[in-house]
């Protein structure tokens, strides 16, 4: 079967479990399975082709798909070469975003520094992220989590960066939506970022809501011509209480 694999998503297409074969400058021949999407099958070549010619590190910090040991001692080389001053990510890429008009401007702007920041608190072989903010003015919930195609972590989001969140929602406030009740980013190791504003259209998870009074504080600190009519039922309370989920 032809697969074009210039198109990131061909792999979809590929039978899965079939045997794919990667040959490298140095005549080194690799088998890899289809499963796996073929950037993530050629980065890992590249990365192990780099460390057996001994190249000199180029101005970028490692990329992910090394094992432990691979990545030190390359992260180790990049620091002399570099510094310790550039981001996890070397270069963000918005690719999509709930929000394109000229008042987002200046919040999508402020992403950028949330997803840096992001990117250095997870373990050296991540490959993409998810985070989720569900802010009010006076409560807030987050969530990060890294995950690779090994395992997945967990990790704790520090006042730091709820801080530069927090800063993008008070930017996000002007725009004709209002601020924005929950932030969802998706981010890989490439800097390729999803952006997704969500404005209250259906409930929130479980683990994402906060309790009525937050929302109330909220609609009085930004007034909105119109609440979505379940988050109105919850505000208003238990006699109102039949959201459908």
């Amino acid at each position: 079967m032809d697969v074009d694999e210039s198109d990131p998503m061909a792999f979809l297409d590929m039978p899965v479990g079939r045997s794919v074969f990667l040959v490298g400058d140095s005549g080194r021949v690799e088998e890899v399975s289809s499963s796996v999407p073929p950037h993530v099958a050629q980065d890992r070549f590249t990365a192990q082709e780099r460390t057996l010619t001994a190249q000199e590190p180029t101005a970028r910090p490692p990329r992910a798909g090394l094992d432990a040991d691979e990545y030190m001692a390359e992260f180790a080389r990049w620091l002399e070469h570099d510094g310790d001053d550039e981001p996890a990510v070397s270069g963000i890429t918005v690719v999509g975003s709930a929000a394109e008009d000229a008042s987002a401007a200046e919040p999508n702007r402020l992403i950028e520094p949330i997803v840096r920041a992001l990117a250095q608190l997870g373990p050296p072989d991540w490959e993409w992220l998810r985070a989720e903010f569900a802010f009010t003015v006076s409560a807030e919930i987050s969530h990060l989590r890294f995950s690779s195609y090994q395992r997945s972590v967990v990790a704790p989001v520090p006042e730091s960066v709820a801080a530069l969140v927090r800063r993008q929602r008070l930017a996000a406030a002007e725009m004709p939506a209002g601020p924005w009740w929950r932030l969802l980013l998706t981010v890989t190791s490439f800097g390729e970022t999803t952006v997704n504003y969500d404005h209250g259209e259906g409930p929130f998870p479980h683990d994402q809501l906060l309790a009525p009074d937050h929302y109330l504080n909220d609609l009085q600190t930004y007034p909105r011509p119109g609440v979505p009519p379940w988050l109105a039922r919850y505000i208003d309370g238990p006699d109102a209480h039949d959201l459908p989920y």
